[in-house]
């Protein structure tokens, strides 16, 4: 039994997660020794970051691991749990002497000696697993706009409101993105969709402008090299680093844009770090693995064995889809300046954990699948000829 529940696993998308995540582990060391080793804030430490970032790896796994062998269809019950747990800690961000305030914004908790970590990365697991199973559970109702859309609707502006006063919009954009796919896929009714999209991307454009430091992104995208000094600046080094990496790069560890030249070169732009150390090979390397992984989470949601499933995997596939897509778009100034890590890949031990376990839960639902096709043999299946 034991060996069946082995052979049930979808090694595949395991592997490629692991191999993404070593790659991202020396990335990380790479674009982030010089920066620890200078300041203060990391004891002068170069490997302080990326301890931390090894730690995420490790307990990330252990959470891939047990969340694979975890029935999936459990999660329903806890949604309530899990969704009040994330609007809890999205609360919390704001009390004095546990909300941490970096650059103006309150994103992260620190408790005590633990690392601080960010509730917006649980506020997506937990609005992955809302709407999977709030769609699961009125799945005959969903031409309805009550019961298709509404509860989704209502939980989805309550948690981006939250998110909206850190403020992250950038994960706004990606909770936004995350459960309209996810209804839409659930059978919702395009129209209504399509209605709602057009009022909120205009009434999130209006918000996005309504900010001096988002109007700035704006406009610097626009012209980075006419704002270099204010807006433009991250855009026009990270162009830099892309551009000297060339076809295979300057060679691991030998950036230049990561002494500190870069802000956030271990984070939000460790693709421009990537793309000069190792080049265009490289980068096409590290695209290809993400493409694989989403086909990887497509297949699974393609043949999971109830709706249920087929949601979770769209949910979990398209959220690292849309933030890996929105980070290489970052970092090549195809969009305006956002803080989105790429997943698996980029600093961040919260994010890493909480990827690493969405992986977990796409793995059950894989391996109860394959469960279910070996135990119920297909109705098509020919007959066997009589000796």
């Amino acid at each position: 039994m034991k060996e069946k529940s082995r052979r049930h696993l979808d090694y595949v998308l395991m592997i490629v997660t692991l191999v993404i995540v070593v790659y991202g582990l020396i990335m990380v060391f790479s674009a982030s020794y010089y920066k620890a080793q200078a300041s203060a804030l990391y004891d002068y430490d170069g490997f302080y970051l990326f301890k931390r970032q090894a730690a995420g790896a490790v307990i990330g796994c252990a959470a891939m691991l047990l969340l694979a062998f975890i029935d999936y269809r459990s999660l329903i019950r806890f949604k309530y749990v899990i969704l009040i747990i994330s609007l809890i800690l999205l609360v919390v961000v704001f009390i004095p002497g546990i909300g941490v305030n970096l650059n103006g914004s309150s994103r992260w908790i620190k408790l005590g000696p633990l690392p601080a970590f960010q509730p917006a990365e649980i506020a997506k697991l937990a609005m992955v697993i809302f709407t999977a199973a709030t769609i699961y559970v009125n799945r005959n109702r969903m031409d309805s706009f009550r019961y298709g859309i509404l509860p989704n609707l209502l939980v989805l502006l309550l948690m981006c409101l939250l998110l909206f006063f850190q403020p992250n919009f950038s994960s706004v954009i990606l909770l936004c993105l995350l459960v309209f796919i996810m209804m839409y896929v659930g059978g919702a009714k395009g129209a209504q969709l399509g209605l709602l999209a057009a009022v909120g991307g205009t009434l999130g454009f209006a918000l996005l402008m309504v900010a001096n430091y988002r109007a700035r992104r704006v406009t610097a995208f626009a012209d980075p090299w006419q704002y270099a000094q204010n807006g433009g600046w991250q855009v026009i080094q990270s162009l830099y680093g892309i551009g000297a990496g060339g076809l295979t790069g300057r060679g691991l560890g030998n950036s230049r844009q990561k002494y500190l030249w870069l802000p956030y070169g271990e984070s939000d732009f460790i693709f421009s770090i990537t793309a000069e150390e190792v080049g265009l090979v490289g980068s096409v390397l590290l695209i290809g693995l993400f493409v694989l992984l989403i086909y990887r989470g497509v297949r699974i949601a393609a043949s999971a064995p109830d709706l249920f499933g087929t949601l979770l995997a769209t949910g979990i596939s398209s959220l690292i889809g849309i933030q890996a897509i929105m980070n290489i778009a970052v970092a090549t100034a195809s969009m305006p300046v956002t803080g989105v890590p790429m997943p698996f890949f980029s600093y961040g031990s919260s994010s890493l954990v909480i990827f690493m376990a969405m992986v977990g839960i796409m793995l059950n639902i894989s391996r109860q699948a394959q469960r279910i096709r070996i135990a119920v043999p297909s109705k098509h299946t020919p007959p066997v000829p009589s000796s």
